[in-house]
């Protein structure tokens, strides 16, 4: 009897000091980050047959288990992942929302006193300080386009660091994970099954480590390892292998990094898929809002600097010339065939600079086949060879993928190769053209007059030029529109022959005048047969505002978005775009971490270590060995008196 109740007593020592043992971990590890609550498993013993039944022979520890629970973690490591993601974001979008909005830096403001400078000369377009201001706020202009982008330039290098860096950091985890997985299942193996709970814990503490850098998703297996998968289910993590990330320049644009995974085979590029996370944050804000902004500026400094060069190349200055380009336009180099006999002109189309492609292009004309046949032409992206446009020669220009091109001087079976600048480098680019305020060009070259002895009221208004390619009008210097009645038509003679048929009063009207350019205007009016109107060489016309009130004009022009948008109209919604994109994050960002907070509070009432509860347990299960041990002398106490007995 007193060998089981020694026996009995014993198996409570053993059970109970495992239990205190496991009880003073807990505590030890209270704060230790990632540390799940443990216990011991207790069962009671196979109790034995006596003759009066059953008797229990007292308490054995089958396993020590942690209070983990798997759909708790893996909340956690998706609401990990979103707010980390979303903080990223956030983080970096708040750089450009706070730098695009502000008038001392942004492009809104400049724009604005860009335009209102141009009107003042308008005003005065003898007045050299008015002239000068001009140029200043066209210097300013350039000021706050080249700051920007070497903001952006700037915040591009930041996000390559980051990435390198958070690759590195996720490669340290995969790596950890690896050796992890490797331990636990050895672990397992040795102890039967019996699960090493301190390296499960340190494995899921990299994991969530992980889940902070990309999305993860994580498969148990059953020797106790866990692959791990990131972004759309690419394998880092399979067993005691880890697979390395790594960057490298993406091939059609050296200063934007692609994620990969590299292989022996050659890197497998997996940026599109990686999601979640600083990482996924990141990629986000380069792909939605970083690009865009670069695109942006750099499609408004080409449209802008096309659009008022279009103007002032059109005019002419102070001293009776040719305006010359005011902003230096991004490049868009043409290369000739060596056998072509005619010439290409290739420049930006403002209101077209958001189809620009970056692609190079060929253009090729083929001769008619038979005789009679117009000349054909075909222009290809390069490389790729796709159409972009085709058909019949046209006398004058062709609009396509952001270009306009002059196809007036091609012949047949000419070849070029045309390769405009890069929209993402035209911004750094930009710059002022002329700074002798003198050289702006705020007249028009041709001027109009009528002659005294007309009869009706026939006049010319809305003279623009385009095209211009000297300063005045070929020789006799004149060009005379008379009224033919009977035909209800415009004769023209002088410089140039022809007729403007029929007449339309209100009508906008064009004569192309070789080796000049092309004269725009509007005819209204009623005209009498014989009535005259002159083009002459604006000689002289130091007061004439014409072109520098077409100027002006170019800020409420509808010259981007395909003729849809001024300047400001661009700019104010990619403002908008950004800072509605940066408070949407920011809203997600609080909500998401209201809802990590729930589940880290949810998650540590399960695995958290309460000191509380370990104390009151502490006690507990002191009074528990205590009693065990009583039994023990108990059972002493009887074997004695039985030995006393046969003495």
């Amino acid at each position: 009897m007193s060998g089981n109740l020694l026996l009995t007593g014993l198996s409570g020592l053993n059970a109970f000091r495992n239990v205190l043992n496991t009880t003073g971990h807990n505590i030890s590890n209270a704060t230790t980050e990632g540390y799940s609550r443990q216990r011991v498993e207790l069962e009671t013993r196979n109790a034995q047959l006596v003759g009066s039944g059953y008797v229990g022979s007292g308490v054995q520890s089958t396993t020590v288990s942690r209070s983990y629970d798997t759909f708790l973690a893996t909340q956690f490591r998706s609401s990990s992942s979103a707010a980390s993601d979303l903080n990223s974001y956030v983080n970096l979008a708040s750089q450009i929302d706070n730098v695009l909005a502000n008038p001392n830096v942004g492009l809104s403001v400049s724009l604005q006193e860009f335009f209102n400078a141009a009107q003042e000369v308008a005003d005065d377009p003898t007045s050299i300080p008015a002239r000068q201001v001009l140029l200043s706020e066209g210097e300013v202009i350039q000021n706050r386009i080249n700051n920007l982008d070497q903001l952006f330039t700037d915040i591009t290098s930041q996000i390559n660091n980051n990435l390198d860096d958070t690759v590195a950091d996720i490669n340290i985890l995969a790596t950890g994970i690896a050796e992890l997985n490797d331990q636990i299942v050895l672990a397992v193996g040795i102890g039967g099954g019996n699960q090493p709970n301190d390296l499960l814990d340190q494995r899921d503490k990299l994991i969530d480590s992980l889940s902070t850098k990309t999305s993860v998703t994580t498969n148990v297996q059953e020797d106790g390892s866990v692959n791990v998968f990131i972004g759309s289910g690419q394998s880092l993590v399979l067993g005691n292998i880890a697979n390395k990330l790594a960057t490298q320049p993406s091939a059609t644009d050296p200063t934007v990094k692609e994620i990969v995974f590299k292989q022996t085979s050659g890197n497998l590029i997996v940026t599109k898929f990686m999601s979640g996370g600083e990482l996924g944050g990141t990629l986000r804000f380069r792909d939605e809002i970083l690009e865009t902004s670069i695109n942006n500026l750099g499609e408004t400094a080409i449209a802008l600097s096309a659009a008022v060069n279009q103007v002032h190349t059109n005019g002419v200055d102070l001293n009776g010339v040719q305006g010359q380009t005011f902003f230096n336009e991004p490049s868009v180099t043409v290369t000739a065939g060596g056998s072509n006999t005619g010439t290409l002109g290739v420049t930006f189309d403002p209101a077209t600079t958001a189809e620009l492609t970056g692609s190079a292009y060929t253009i090729e004309i083929t001769a008619g086949v038979n005789p009679g046949d117009l000349d054909t032409y075909a222009i290809t992206s390069n490389p790729g060879g796709s159409a972009i446009a085709d058909g019949e020669l046209p006398a004058g220009d062709v609009i396509a993928a952001g270009l306009v091109f002059d196809l007036s001087g091609a012949e047949a079976d000419d070849i070029y190769t045309v390769t405009p600048s890069l929209v993402k480098n035209a911004a750094g680019a930009f710059s002022m053209g002329i700074s002798d305020p003198r050289e702006v060009a705020a007249a028009l070259p041709v001027v109009s007059s009528l002659n005294p002895a007309n009869a009706g009221s026939a006049k010319l208004s809305d003279m623009s030029i385009s095209n211009l390619s000297k300063d005045g009008l070929p020789s006799p210097g004149t060009i005379t529109l008379k009224f033919d009645g009977p035909n209800n038509q415009y004769i023209l003679t002088g410089g140039v022959t022809g007729s403007i048929n029929p007449y339309v009063n209100g009508g906008k009207e064009e004569i192309d005048v070789p080796n000049f350019g092309t004269i725009h205007f509007t005819l209204t009016g009623v005209p009498q047969d014989g009535d005259e109107i002159t083009l002459v060489n604006n000689t002289g016309g130091v007061g004439d505002n014409r072109n520098a009130n077409l100027l002006a004009d170019l800020q409420t022009a509808l010259s981007m978005a395909g003729g849809t948008a001024s300047f400001q109209d661009t700019y104010g919604e990619l403002i908008a775009d950004v800072g509605r994109r940066t408070q949407a994050a920011e809203a997600n960002g609080l909500a998401q971490e209201a809802l990590l907070t729930q589940t880290i509070t949810a998650k540590d009432a399960i695995s958290g270590v309460s000191l509380d509860e370990e104390a009151a347990n502490l006690i507990r299960f002191q009074q528990a060995y205590q009693a065990a041990s009583q039994v023990v002398l108990t059972s002493r106490t009887i074997f004695d008196t039985l030995l006393a007995a046969f003495r």
